[in-house]
C-alpha cells in the first residue's frame, strides 16, 4: 500500500478544486427544476402548435452544454472548470481562470545542494 503524501494533500490547487466542484453541484442541483419546467413548457408549445419553440430550444441546448461541462468537471474527466471559465463550447476563453497550477517557490542553489 501506497504512503500517503503529506505535499499532495496540502496543495492549495486540489483544495481549490474542491469548492469549486461544491459550487458546480449544488449549481446543477440548483437548476434541475428548471430543466422540468423548459421540458413542459416545450411540450405544451409542441401540444398546441406542432412545433418546438426555438428561443426555448437554444436555451435548452445550452444548458445541455453547460450540464456536460459541469459532469465532465465533477467525475474528473476534464481539468477545465465550466463556463463561465471556459467558453460554453469546451474551448478556453481568453481572460481563463487556472485552478490547477501550483506555485513552486524557488530555493537557493546553496540550499538544494545542502537538503541533498
Amino acid at each position: 500500500m501506497e504512503q500517503i503524501n503529506r505535499e499532495e494533500i496540502t496543495k492549495t490547487s486540489k483544495w481549490a478544486r474542491l469548492v469549486y466542484m461544491l459550487i458546480y453541484a449544488f449549481i446543477f442541483n440548483f437548476s434541475i427544476p428548471f430543466l422540468f419546467g423548459f421540458a413542459l413548457i416545450q411540450f405544451v408549445f409542441f401540444l398546441l402548435t406542432g412545433n418546438v419553440n426555438e428561443p426555448l430550444s437554444r436555451v435548452c441546448s445550452w444548458l445541455l452544454k453547460f450540464y456536460n461541462q459541469i459532469i465532465s468537471y465533477l467525475l474528473f474527466q476534464t481539468d477545465l472548470p465550466p463556463f463561465p471559465f471556459t467558453d460554453i463550447d469546451g474551448e478556453s476563453s481568453s481572460d481563463e481562470v487556472v485552478v490547477d497550477t501550483e506555485i513552486e517557490e524557488e530555493v537557493p542553489k546553496e540550499e538544494k545542494e545542502e537538503t541533498s
